[in-house]
């Protein structure tokens, strides 16, 4: 089972924030290096960078759906598939 985020330490918080930074980064998406033991530190949380690296990352798979699937019938796909591997995680979780 996977470790909560609630159980992480501040260097894990940290480290799983970079890679939703760089799968953002992967898209397309290039944010600044402000993490608190970055050069640029903004101030902010790891745990705040976190919530909000991943909102943009599930917005970024929606309008990439969105916009590249344009068909009913792949968004329907789309969304089932999203469901069932949401469904998959969630029972992984508990």
């Amino acid at each position: 089972m996977e470790r909560r985020g609630a159980d992480w330490s501040d260097q894990e918080w940290l480290d799983e924030t970079r890679r939703i930074r760089q799968a953002l980064a992967a898209l397309g998406d290039h944010l600044p290096s402000c993490l608190p033991d970055e050069p640029g530190a903004c101030g902010q949380s790891a745990r705040s960078h976190y919530a909000s690296y991943c909102a943009q990352l599930k917005a970024r798979a929606q309008v990439r759906i969105e916009r590249d699937l344009p068909e009913p019938d792949a968004r329907i796909t789309a969304t089932v598939v999203y469901d069932s591997h949401l469904q998959r995680m969630r029972t992984r979780l508990r």
